[in-house]
């Protein structure tokens, strides 16, 4: 199964054989600095649409808006953003949120543009809230497997029951089998030794039993590791072989997109290196290669 998300400038393919998608993380309004908040809370997008050009120019095929801020009005800025990404960058978007009300004024905002909704859980609550509005916009979504049974499953057996739940009650809803990816769950490593094996093992049957395209949130993967993105960037390349066709990601990761695009071919997603090569070419003519 493979999910096709649009935006003004273009789509992008989410699904095993295809090049690894890759979301920008920098517009998760939780932990920026003070300027961000001040504008946001003025009206100003300035910053926000420059990490989302930022990410573009760095080779990012979408980003993830998530807005978890006390002083910050969600159902008001959440539309409002998702406005200025789709109009300006033109890139799909991802909206990283479980508020009813802030989700259906972004979707209403950018249609007929093709969002991902990130994430619902197996929840029933959840589920009866956001599968509706996933319908009503034509959205596709990221299937968080945790609630339902296990709460936060530590093994993948626990996370393919909950994601099966997900699977049903949104093919119920009438949510093409296609328009739902799976997370396979990125936690700390540092607190917990084994869990990169668990993911691994997720990815491949999510892939295998359930016939699902995946994703991760890798900005979990060196958490409380010295220089932790070089631990994310080894998880994510870690991860493809199994299975992961999406990811979140910080653009500013070394090597990103030399990396990513060096596994696709080495993984047969690309098979001809175009992507690679294409990159290269790119730096080349910037002047940023050795």
């Amino acid at each position: 199964m493979a999910t096709t998300l649009a935006g003004p400038n273009g789509s992008v393919v989410i699904g095993a054989g295809y090049p690894v998608v890759l979301i920008n993380d920098q517009l998760r309004i939780m932990d920026q600095t003070p300027k961000i908040y001040d504008e946001l809370s003025a009206g100003k997008m300035d910053s926000i649409l420059a990490l989302a050009d930022w990410g573009r120019n760095v080779g990012l095929d979408m980003v993830d808006i998530l807005i978890n801020h006390p002083g910050l009005d969600e159902v008001d800025l959440l539309p409002r953003i998702a406005h200025y990404i789709d109009k300006e960058i033109g890139c799909p978007i991802s909206l990283d949120t479980r508020n009813p009300q802030a989700l259906e004024a972004a979707l209403k905002e950018i249609s007929p543009s093709k969002a991902l909704i990130n994430s619902v859980t197996a929840e029933k609550d959840t589920l009866e809230v956001l599968l509706p509005i996933a319908k009503k916009y034509g959205a596709a979504l990221v299937g968080m497997p945790i609630g339902h049974i296990y709460g936060l499953p530590r093994t993948a057996e626990g996370r393919v029951v909950e994601a099966r739940v997900i699977l049903d009650t949104a093919e119920a809803a009438g949510i093409p089998r296609q328009d739902i990816v799976l997370d396979a769950i990125c936690l700390a490593s540092s607190a917990e030794p084994d869990t990169f094996q668990v993911t691994i093992e997720t990815l491949r049957r999510f892939h295998q039993e359930l016939d699902s395209a995946t994703i991760l949130g890798i900005g979990n993967a060196g958490f409380g590791m010295p220089e932790a993105v070089y631990v994310d960037l080894a998880y994510l390349i870690g991860s493809v072989p199994s299975g992961l066709d999406a990811a979140i990601v910080n653009p500013a990761t070394p090597g990103l997109i030399e990396t990513v695009r060096a596994i696709e071919f080495l993984t047969g997603r690309d098979p001809s290196g175009r992507g690679y090569i294409k990159n290269y070419r790119a730096k080349k003519k910037a002047g940023k290669t050795l």
